[in-house]
């Protein structure tokens, strides 16, 4: 598995940080790792590292828009025209604005196996008191939990198709739990950006004959 954690800013460090958490059931499972963390999460060692490993699972965070995934600072990793046959015959999850929507098809046109992602801006809220403690942020968690079971599910075996379902399942539970019970109101506001997550999840996959 190959994953990508930039971090400097603030969302950059709240996904790199619960990504650990994919590092280590990947480990767990016996599973080699390449973890491009902040200043290794660039072009050059991005590509260098995807054609010498050849790893078949990509777990792409940082932030992007409908053609881009960016690294460290914003460097382009990853863009549409450009080298997306780079992914050829691997699944990719991208935790990344609107990549989903034209990065993703077009990454299975030159060959990927399936390329799950957000069509839209991923959003998530967090606890403004736990900003240097990502991982005990309990309002972060409400999103970065259900958007890394795409991961958890890919990593146990599940086709891309059945992760995809699978998260948007863990979407799905976190906003009926804050529906049905006493929650406070910065949770209350995030039902309404966890539906946003949850419906603008995509999952594009190559067709087989």
């Amino acid at each position: 598995m190959l994953v990508t954690r930039p971090n400097f800013d603030l969302t950059t460090r709240y996904i790199s940080i619960w990504a650990k958490k994919i590092i280590a059931l990947a480990k767990s499972k016996g599973d080699a790792v390449f973890d491009l963390d902040k200043k290794r999460a660039n072009r050059k060692e991005f590509e260098s590292v995807i054609r010498k490993k050849e790893p078949s699972l990509v777990f792409l965070n940082g932030h992007g828009n409908y053609n881009v995934v960016a690294g460290q600072d914003n460097e382009e990793l990853i863009r549409v025209g450009d080298n997306e046959q780079l992914l050829k015959s691997k699944i990719i999850y991208a935790l990344s604005c609107r990549s989903g929507k034209i990065l993703g098809p077009s990454s299975i046109k030159f060959g990927a196996d399936a390329y799950i992602g957000y069509d839209e801006d991923f959003i998530f809220l967090y606890d403004e008191n736990k900003q240097t403690r990502p991982e005990q942020d309990k309002t972060a968690e409400l999103f970065l939990e259900p958007s890394n079971q795409v991961m958890v599910s890919l990593l146990k075996n599940h086709t891309p198709k059945e992760a995809h379902k699978n998260s948007k399942q863990s979407f799905a539970r976190k906003i009926k739990k804050l529906l049905s019970s006493q929650s406070t109101a910065l949770e209350s506001s995030a039902v309404r950006y966890l539906i946003w997550d949850m419906q603008h999840q995509v999952c594009c996959e190559r067709l087989t004959k």
